[in-house]
């Protein structure tokens, strides 16, 4: 088959370019063929992979979950859809951990090299595809503000100084959704959509049972209580997500959702766009890598 590598030569604290040699090795002793790519700008890989989608049979993607957001783009606008396997090197690597994926490169490249990739649902809020989260509210900018020097330096801690600063901000802002013929209004502090059960390296246990290919999404409105809010909202990811009595949280396909123009949406880790939105899910949309344990735990049986 053929593969074409590509990756984020600034994403994470490490340089990826220090495992070339190894995938190269491995391609040489295999029957496969491999392309490197390396990314040149914000949103290269987006061009690349729309590009390239009808010419591979495989992407491999090395970087963050920003990266992988960007080759999701463009291989969903693509007619033809290559498999993807992701090869974690930035910092949080959510959506590879999702998916039972490590830095172990090796590992890695021998799923991606034996196994048959599975179909999983594929996100889209207004234009934008994304894999696994989309928030607005508290917290939610904490992945985008920080600057890559910080990063670099400081690596997940930067996220963890970022989030206590954030908390000290006010947050509280109208929210009208409507799903599944149904329309609720509320006052909200933060909205977090997830596909699976871990945004942020967290593991959150106990925020939904989902399947990454039921073709459901699901969403957790916090609501800006009277008191001590911020201190509820911190008590349930605390408790691993675990829904508060005052909160809503739906599963659907399909959220309408109306808000005031300044706020601000997150999708993947990655800045999405402002005010009102519409997410909706694409049932097994894309062809994708997992480890056998996740495909036996998170997917449904075909």
């Amino acid at each position: 088959m053929k593969y074409l590598l590509m990756y984020n030569p600034v994403s994470g604290r490490s340089n990826f370019k220090i495992n070339l040699p190894l995938i190269k090795k491995i391609f040489n002793q295999s029957h496969h063929s491999l392309t490197i790519y390396e990314s040149k700008a914000a949103k290269d890989l987006e061009r690349v992979a729309f590009e390239q989608a009808k010419h591979y049979d495989v992407f491999l993607v090395a970087g963050g979950d920003g990266t992988a957001n960007e080759v999701l783009n463009g291989v969903m606008k693509s007619p033809i859809k290559p498999a993807i396997g992701l090869l974690p090197s930035g910092t949080a690597n959510d959506t590879a951990a999702i998916l039972g994926v490590n830095k172990n490169i090796k590992r890695s490249l021998k799923i991606y090299m034996n196994e048959t990739p599975v179909l999983i649902d594929v996100n889209k809020i207004n234009n934008q595809y994304f894999f696994y989260t989309a928030a607005s509210g508290l917290l939610t900018r904490v992945s985008y503000d920080i600057s890559r020097r910080h990063i670099k330096k400081y690596g997940y801690l930067a996220y963890m100084i970022a989030a206590v600063k954030d908390l000290s901000n006010e947050y509280r802002y109208p929210v009208r959704v409507k799903y599944d013929g149904q329309v609720v209004s509320m006052e909200c502090a933060m909205i977090l959509g997830l596909s699976s059960n871990r945004v942020g390296g967290m593991r959150l246990i106990n925020f939904s049972k989902s399947r990454l290919n039921d073709g459901l999404f699901e969403l957790r409105f916090f609501k800006r209580v009277k008191s001590f809010w911020r201190f509820r909202l911190l008590s349930s990811f605390i408790r691993g997500g675990k829904k508060l009595r005052e909160d809503l949280h739906i599963s659907s396909n399909r959220f309408e959702i109306e808000t005031s123009s300044n706020v601000d949406w997150n999708a993947d880790g990655e800045f999405s766009c402002k005010g009102s939105v519409v997410i909706e899910t694409v049932q097994e949309a894309l062809s994708i890598y997992a480890h056998p344990k996740v495909k036996k735990k998170y997917f449904l049986p075909k």
